[in-house]
């Protein structure tokens, strides 16, 4: 007697939902995963290269706050060393006095310390947003950030930032750097 062999198939993988278990491993982690926003200062960065970049431009000394980092870390205003921990208010009345044609002059040396940099940065920043703070109080009865866009950029146009920065080989020596 003969027997028939049945042939035998290998059964399939039910793969109705792996789908369903993606999408779910997918909303998972987006919810459970924090999205930090970078918040940085907006400025130029010096060039990556060492070719000189000029732009040559008039300025009234009297209204010029000029900034120096040297190569060993030291901060000077206008020529005289100054300690970076509370300028804010230093610099706040020097723009107040120097008007609204003032001018921020801030020359690093390639050897100073980034840390250096970004603290003075920080409080030059910190400076404008006291001043700003304190005109839209004056103007409109309440805190920069609670102001309005518009009022906001009338503020800003009353109280720009006006910031120049040289990155250049004598930057922060006092042998040029910014002009």
């Amino acid at each position: 007697m003969l027997i028939k062999r049945r042939r035998r198939t290998v059964p399939g993988l039910n793969t109705t939902s792996t789908a369903d278990i993606s999408f779910m491993l997918l909303t998972f982690f987006l919810v459970t995963t924090s999205m930090d926003v970078d918040k940085g200062l907006m400025r130029q960065l010096p060039p990556i290269d060492n070719s000189k970049q000029t732009e040559m431009t008039d300025i009234d000394k009297s209204k010029l706050i000029d900034f120096r980092i040297t190569a060993d870390n030291r901060v000077l205003l206008d020529g005289l060393p100054v300690k970076t921990d509370g300028l804010r208010t230093k610099i706040a009345s020097l723009i107040i006095k120097r008007g609204n044609h003032h001018l921020i002059s801030v020359s690093a040396s390639p050897e100073a310390n980034y840390d250096t940099y970004f603290n003075l940065e920080n409080e030059i920043v910190a400076a404008y947003n006291v001043l700003r703070n304190e005109m839209a109080k004056k103007k409109y009865g309440r805190e920069y950030e609670r102001c309005s866009a518009a009022q906001r950029s009338a503020v800003r146009d009353d109280c720009p930032q006006r910031i120049a920065e040289d990155f250049g080989a004598n930057a922060g020596t006092g042998k040029g750097g910014a002009q």
